[in-house]
């Protein structure tokens, strides 16, 4: 049984009914425990038996710690500051980067500043990526190395990075799927409740291969893949003839239904 117990308002405290069921209560309480509702008489000294010495052999007390010989060394500041010269703390080396190449987004990673025959920068820093002209230097996963500017590298990773910092693959299209032996076979993907058919929500142990917009290609939960691209998959259910399977077969129907009336 649950009750709940709330405050007397203060009202109910002036009230001469309630006064009387608390004056009721304490001389019950007083009756049944009789001298022992005083409490434990109290002569302002403390029992030994009951108080703990703050280093007792229970809670062991360890003496602070100091260097028995105190160090010289003394901490040198960086010759360069990244204020002073921001070319030696560049922040766009060995950035990731997806840049267009042959008309097609592939990966690289950016090995550095770009220098003319002399050895010279090319172009000039800006704390403003609009406004920095310098010339970086990017190589590919094939190995061809190609020069692009400051704010094409900032560019390429802005678009990858949500608002929160963390970088995200923009999906193009769902390629193939498979099951492991951990998948709900056809004949058990419903359970019986109070005699009706209840399909079991389950995508455990399908996987789908997805092609990202660089043309890369991995295999992605379907749990992941459902909640991020619930349309895209219940699309690639139908074309692929999945719908019948228990994984696509509790949620596919209601995805589609909803995307035809939005």
């Amino acid at each position: 049984h649950r009750s709940s117990v709330l405050p007397l308002s203060v009202e109910e405290r002036r009230s001469e009914d309630v006064r009387s069921m608390k004056k009721s209560f304490m001389d019950q309480v007083s009756r049944k425990l009789g001298e022992r509702a005083k409490g434990i008489p109290s002569d302002g000294q403390q029992d030994d038996e009951f108080v703990r010495s703050k280093y007792s052999e229970e809670v062991p007390y360890f003496e602070r710690y100091d260097d028995d010989e105190e160090s010289d060394e003394v901490f040198e500041e960086p010759k360069v500051l990244e204020e002073d010269n921001p070319v030696e703390f560049d922040k766009y080396v060995s950035a990731k980067v997806q840049m267009h190449q042959d008309e097609m987004l592939k990966r690289g990673f950016v090995r550095g500043r770009k220098r003319d025959a002399n050895g010279n920068l090319i172009g000039h820093y800006h704390e403003n990526p609009i406004l920095d002209t310098a010339l970086y230097e990017v190589e590919f996963e094939d190995g061809h190395v190609e020069a692009f500017h400051a704010n094409q590298i900032a560019e390429a990773i802005y678009a990858t990075v949500d608002d929160e910092g963390y970088v995200y693959q923009e999906l193009q299209e769902i390629v193939d799927h498979k099951s492991d032996a951990s998948a709900v076979r056809p004949d058990d993907g419903f359970t019986m409740l109070r005699g009706k058919r209840i399909p079991k929500r389950t995508t455990k142990g399908w996987k789908l291969c997805v092609r990202w917009k660089d043309e890369s290609t991995s295999w992605v939960d379907m749990k992941d893949l459902k909640e991020s691209h619930p349309v895209l998959l219940a699309e690639y259910a139908v074309a692929n003839k999945l719908v019948s399977e228990p994984a696509f077969q509790w949620w596919v129907p209601y995805t589609l239904k909803k995307r035809d009336r939005i």
